[in-house]
């Protein structure tokens, strides 16, 4: 395969996985909203955590995907 179609796929895979991920913050996000006010602590510091990861994998996907945009055709 071609050089330059390894960097679109890849491109593309990454960014999948970026849209999962800010996705994922979203979702967790309404969930902590519906959970605020019950007396339920430990879910709520359940989902802050899931929340940071979310959003390290966020950026570690978007560093990947600064790798390959300046990776040669």
């Amino acid at each position: 395969m071609q050089r330059k179609l390894y960097k679109e796929l890849w491109t593309m895979r990454f960014q999948k996985m970026l849209k999962l991920e800010e996705q994922s913050i979203t979702d967790y996000g309404s969930i902590l909203k519906e959970c605020k006010g019950k007396k339920n602590s430990v879910l709520e510091t359940d989902l802050k955590k899931l929340i940071l990861d979310e959003k390290k994998h966020a950026k570690l996907v978007r560093e990947l995907l600064s790798i390959v945009n300046r990776q040669e055709d």
